[in-house]
């Protein structure tokens, strides 16, 4: 039966804090930002288009239709809003494929401009069940010692580049979107007072408590384990490696994680600021997902939020 090996034990939970929902062909906006993010996850959702012609403005409101393209299938829907234009003089142009808007006003001055799909997001709660987006692949947009920017890694991704052509074949339904992110470290600990054996003296737990606080993961190996995390728990159709093989002992990429035996590694993900939920074929779409992964066997040491053998939670 396995035991705790310490009475203190440590994880490092990887906490998304900056991030970025846009498209390929707006990827300059990276640059804009002086943000360098660490992980990008390509994503897909139904083609959300403005019916131009449906749309009408008043002094008080607009009011309209977009449509969500289902295979061939168009679903409707409708909105009505406040007029936050100050004027009901304007003209909305909208071209095919309606995916993008221009609102001038009667100078010819450009007052708003984006995404159908975003113009959507930003009318309400009430419309972001419709913008679910299902992961395809998760990568890293932070090169070996920052050595590409992730404006560069992307645009030269051949994998990110297959996904567009792939998509544009066989879902023309849909549109690929580009999540980027910034991952912040936080120490995470469970002290157990109850539990009368350990692996390990009192002693060692004191200088393993000293080894956990005093030494900081590089930020590249954090990046590293971020990544296959995710993949391991989405379990994205492109991503080839980690989805079965994370975590490994053997791979060096995350060894400093081993090296001052942490119990586990914990990935957060919060996309409501986006308004969005994320999912895949194998996780259901929710607004913040959370994964753990022990990096030893259960059968070598008991898992830290487990006390006497019972999960903690």
């Amino acid at each position: 039966m396995s035991e705790r090996k310490y009475m203190s034990e440590f994880g490092l939970n990887m906490i998304n804090r900056y991030t970025l929902l846009l498209q390929q062909e707006n990827l300059d906006q990276v640059d804009q930002t002086g943000i360098e993010p660490h992980i990008y996850i390509v994503g897909r959702r139904p083609r959300i288009t403005l019916d131009p012609k449906s749309v009408k403005f008043t002094e008080d409101k607009v009011a309209g239709q977009f449509q969500k393209q289902i295979k061939d299938k168009l679903i409707s829907i409708p909105f009505e809003t406040r007029n936050l234009l100050g004027t009901s003089n304007v003209t909305l142009h909208c071209e095919y494929p309606h995916t993008d808007y221009k609102i001038y006003n009667d100078t010819k001055g450009l007052v708003s401009s984006g995404k159908s799909a975003l113009l959507l997001a930003s009318l309400g709660p009430e419309f972001w069940e419709h913008l679910d987006l299902e992961v395809l692949y998760v990568g890293q947009s932070y090169g070996q010692d920052g050595s590409r920017t992730a404006t560069e890694r992307l645009r030269n991704h051949s994998t990110l580049q297959s996904i567009y052509a792939e998509a544009i074949k066989n879902s023309p339904d849909q549109e690929i979107w580009l999540i980027l992110s910034t991952f912040e470290p936080m120490l995470i600990g469970s002290f157990d007072g109850r539990t009368k054996n350990y692996a390990t003296t009192i002693e060692e737990d004191s200088e393993h408590i000293c080894e956990v606080t005093n030494t900081d993961i590089t930020e590249q190996q954090q990046v590293n384990f971020t990544e296959a995390a995710l993949i391991r728990y989405f379990q994205p159709p492109y991503n080839k490696i980690y989805k079965n093989s994370f975590p490994d002992p053997a791979h060096s990429t995350y060894s400093e994680c081993y090296d001052i035996d942490l119990n586990m590694v914990c990935v957060e993900v919060q996309t409501e600021d986006l308004m969005l939920r994320l999912w895949s074929e194998h996780v259901e779409p929710k607004w913040i997902h959370f994964c753990s992964f022990p990096l030893h066997s259960r059968e070598d040491r008991i898992y830290m939020l487990e006390f006497d053998g019972e999960d903690a939670l």
